[in-house]
């Protein structure tokens, strides 16, 4: 039972694409409302596409990366606080972290499809002149 828990966690850390499926479903079918179920399956598939491209990066680069995934992280929430203090009155921590969180899933939903294509690349590339 462990290794099938074991194998169901990593193949969803390693294929986001079918978690932003299934949840998208799921939340549809639980939610009614289609925007909150769209919001709420990217809002889920965050963490997913994040640490999917830190291991592509492991994977591809033979290096972590996660420490510049946490600074970029935290100069995206300062860039996004300080553009909200100037629109708004105070801004609100809650609407900050939203909208950082969604432009995450922005940005690692492109990188782990630019990083899946490049590594299927570097991989034929790399194999073919062997």
């Amino acid at each position: 039972m462990i290794e099938i828990m074991k194998w169901m966690i990593s193949f969803a850390f390693a294929i986001p694409l079918v978690n932003l499926v299934l949840f998208f479903l799921i939340l549809r079918i639980v939610v009614k409302n289609k925007k909150k179920s769209i919001l709420l399956t990217l809002d889920l598939s965050t963490l997913f596409f994040i640490v999917s491209v830190h291991f592509h990066l492991i994977t591809i680069f033979e290096q972590s990366f996660l420490i510049y995934i946490i600074l970029g992280l935290l100069c995206l929430s300062i860039f996004v606080y300080y553009l909200e203090s100037n629109r708004s009155k105070p801004p609100s921590m809650t609407i900050v972290t939203k909208k950082v969180w969604r432009l995450s899933f922005i940005f690692f939903f492109i990188s782990y499809l630019f990083l899946t294509i490049y590594g299927i690349a570097a991989e034929i590339i790399k194999n073919a002149f062997i």
